[in-house]
């Protein structure tokens, strides 16, 4: 077998210099371009920067094929609830767009890369090809005791995504058959990889979703001012735990007068954080940014010294980001930032029995880290190096090689055990026909 391969790869986010879902489907194209032949089916309006960028860095490898579902349809995707129904749906469709390429083309390898949402299936799983899906994993349920009571619009939406996941996860064919026909599955964290059948379990591989494109950085940039400076970037909502950051910062706040914190993103909860920085006398110190531009937060994360970031979330991508910027990460330990963060890189705050007592962990973490500029710096340069062996770009797409081939021997394993089967069967077939035939034969005679 060549070591360069036919791969079809579909990436429904997928655009070049974005962060979360968009940036993780370009650069693992990107990565499959540069040692394979790479199809890539993705959005329609997702191609002209793809093919721009490809084109900028010689990627001849790479081909776009832009795919939608009908104009009417198209409205849903700009509502949240209505985006995932509509993901869903284009799932669906692929499939028929995956057959056609795979009569064109004749593919050694399908790779179902974003959304890397376990609970939803993939249309190229409908093929029978050596079939590899993720990274892919879900969100734990955000604990009741961490969304406030008045927010009963929170709760309910938090009780609705566990029921749906639930329900397609346990329920939908689709999602069944896609697991089932899978030759290797990329586990984004053990929260899913637990879930999992036994059955499929030799099938999972551990794969972060995110990763980094290492920037070289300062000589000075583990030294800090006087000032610790802590950085929180994310969407700001409950599953993020922006809440309990900013009652964490307050801690901290109280015993350090000259600590920042500033929170990059948008989301729901941006004015009532706004307020409560008010209410606690720390609008001078506490900075919302708003939504930046992907290269604008990883600017952030290289100025800051500690980044804070107590999410709920089974994957949190941009902690590597955070890590490789030279940052120690105080995070929960619980999810996929806890998965992460480790004991040499950061430190991991346990959920308590309320969010004040989880706040005051976190706090304390921030203090400890403000007093101990010696631990502070060790877990900086212990975050920096893990993220570089780790998550980087480059040695994430050298895991590729060994992914794939190990999807091709599982199938063609899978497909001899069907051939073996079936002829199994027509022996037996056969045996039970001449059984009968002789049976016949005995009836007559003795008639």
């Amino acid at each position: 077998m060549s070591d360069r391969l036919r791969v079809l790869a579909s990436a429904y986010a997928c655009e070049p210099d974005l962060g979360s879902e968009a940036g993780i489907g370009w650069n693992w194209a990107r990565q499959i371009a540069r040692r394979h032949d790479c199809w890539l089916i993705t959005r329609a309006n997702n191609v002209a920067a793809i093919e721009a960028r490809a084109a900028a860095e010689g990627l001849d490898s790479l081909r776009v094929v832009g795919f939608d579902l009908p104009s009417w349809m198209r409205c849903w995707k700009r509502k949240s609830r209505g985006a995932v129904a509509y993901f869903y749906l284009w799932q669906r469709a692929l499939a028929s767009v995956a057959r056609r390429l795979e009569r064109e083309v004749g593919f050694d390898v399908l790779h179902h890369l974003t959304f890397a949402s376990s609970w939803i299936p993939s249309g190229l799983a409908e093929l029978e090809r050596p079939f590899v899906w993720g990274p892919v994993g879900q969100h734990p349920r955000i604990p009741d005791r961490f969304l406030p009571r008045a927010a009963v619009r929170a709760r309910a939406a938090e009780w609705a995504k566990t029921a749906v996941r639930g329900g397609l996860s346990a329920g939908d064919p689709a999602v069944r058959r896609t697991l089932e026909r899978a030759d290797r599955i990329l586990s984004l964290s053990r929260v899913f990889g637990d879930r999992v059948a036994r059955r499929h379990r030799c099938k999972l591989e551990p794969m972060l979703a995110a990763g980094v494109e290492p920037r070289p950085l300062p000589p000075d940039r583990f030294e800090r001012d006087e000032a610790l400076r802590v950085l929180y970037a994310g969407r700001l909502v409950d599953l993020k735990g922006v809440r309990l950051a900013l009652e964490a910062f307050a801690l901290l706040a109280r015993r350090s007068p000259a600590a920042t914190f500033e929170l990059c993103g948008s989301g729901p909860l941006a004015a009532s954080l706004a307020a409560r920085a008010r209410a606690l006398g720390l609008e001078r110190r506490v900075r919302l940014l708003g939504h930046l531009a992907h290269d604008q937060t990883l600017a952030r994360m290289e100025e800051a010294d500690v980044f804070l970031f107590p999410s709920f979330e089974g994957a949190g991508m941009v902690v590597p980001e955070a890590m490789a910027a030279g940052c120690p990460v105080v995070c929960l330990d619980f999810g996929g930032p806890g998965e992460m963060t480790g004991t040499e890189r950061g430190l991991r705050v346990p959920l308590e029995d309320t969010p004040a007592a989880t706040a005051r962990g976190l706090g304390e973490a921030l203090v400890r880290l403000d007093e101990d500029e010696g631990e502070r710096r060790a877990l900086a340069h212990g975050a920096r190096a893990w993220a570089l062996a780790v998550a980087a770009w480059d040695a994430k797409g050298e895991r590729l090689a060994g992914i794939y081939a190990r999807a091709i021997e599982h199938h063609d394993g899978r497909r001899g055990e069907r051939r073996e089967g079936h002829r199994h069967d027509g022996r037996d077939g056969q045996r039970d026909g001449q059984e009968h035939e002789t049976a016949s034969g005995r009836a007559r005679e003795v008639a």
